[in-house]
């Protein structure tokens, strides 16, 4: 086992990306029916959301233009708020936000959770099953429910006070030094909302195998896991959005319009292609998270056997007759 962790702590980048084929395709089946069950069901609401904005945005925010929608990369980036038609609109608009944000919330815990602990029960040699990946919800939706509520409060509390601060700052600039240092700046700020999310995607992996850590305590141990491992966790979150990005970008540039593809079938199945991407994508981003955790422990010396929360759930759930 020492050995074992050993191996982890060296995988570099280019090892993480490896060691997580191997994780999927070692072990299919069980993959495969959590991708069909939990993240298929996630990657349609993404999909489905960009396209309820394409269709929105006409109705309500005064673009006509079916054919030549003016949303881009950047969902909001065009809205014309002077010509919105009615505060009705607005609301239902506002309503499938609300509803978008709330079911992605859900299956994005249930997907972690589980895939988290399917990781966790490959590494320590437990077996495992999709009833049994299942069973771990009840027993982590409260600390991962917390954990995420406290992430996202960091989340808003960063973006809403140091981008407003910097968005100001920007507006007062206009020689060269204070140009260059405005960069950097944004840099900086960019910089630390990528440490932050990779702390709060850590943090939530934790929450689901470690026992009772979680809310502060499991951003805590997140950011001590990721000293000295902290560039490979942010290449393999810049890896995975820029990924998102250039799907989301065919998806809308190519199935949602007509100006470049005319063809209906055509459309049809680039919609469908980038949905499967999706699912693959988000499949594999959440093992890498798992994945990422590990090699972490093994860097900090800390056994994979010595996990406690896993092997008391695991031992819990056995008890239950749930295997």
């Amino acid at each position: 086992m020492e050995k074992h962790n050993e191996l982890k702590a060296a995988l570099g980048f280019f090892g993480v990306l490896k060691e997580t084929f191997e994780l999927i395709f070692s072990n299919k089946k069980i993959f495969s029916q959590i991708t069909l069950a939990l993240i298929v069901p996630l990657s349609l609401i993404l999909q489905a959301n960009i396209l309820v904005t394409q269709l929105l945005s006409s109705k309500i925010f005064g673009n006509n233009d079916s054919l030549h929608p003016t949303f881009d990369i950047f969902e909001y980036s065009n809205l014309n708020l002077s010509e919105l038609n009615s505060f009705k609109g607005v609301a239902f608009w506002a309503l499938i936000k609300f509803s978008y944000f709330f079911f992605t919330l859900i299956f994005s815990f249930l997907c972690t959770s589980t895939v988290a602990f399917i990781v966790s029960c490959i590494y320590t040699g437990k077996d495992i099953n999709v009833k049994k990946a299942f069973s771990i919800i009840p027993k982590v939706w409260k600390q991962v429910l917390f954990t995420l509520l406290i992430s996202l409060f960091i989340v808003f509390f960063y973006d809403v006070v140091f981008g407003s601060l910097l968005v100001l700052t920007l507006g007062f600039l206009f020689n060269g030094p204070a140009i260059i240092a405005a960069v950097v700046a944004l840099i900086l700020f960019f910089a630390g909302s990528l440490y932050i999310t990779i702390t709060w995607h850590l943090a939530i992996v934790v929450s689901v195998l470690e026992e009772n850590v979680y809310g502060i305590k499991a951003i805590t141990k997140s950011r001590f896991l990721l000293k000295g491992k902290i560039g490979l966790a942010m290449g393999m979150l810049v890896i995975s959005g820029v990924c998102s990005a250039v799907i989301d970008a065919i998806f809308q540039k190519f199935a949602l319009r007509e100006l470049l593809i005319q063809n209906v079938g055509i459309r049809v199945g680039i919609g469908v292609f980038c949905f499967l991407l999706e699912s693959l994508l988000i499949l594999f981003d959440l093992v890498v998270q798992a994945v990422v955790y590990y090699v972490c422990k093994s860097y900090h010396a800390d056994s994979f056997a010595g996990d406690a929360s896993h092997q008391q759930k695991v031992i819990y759930i056995e008890e239950q007759n749930l295997v």
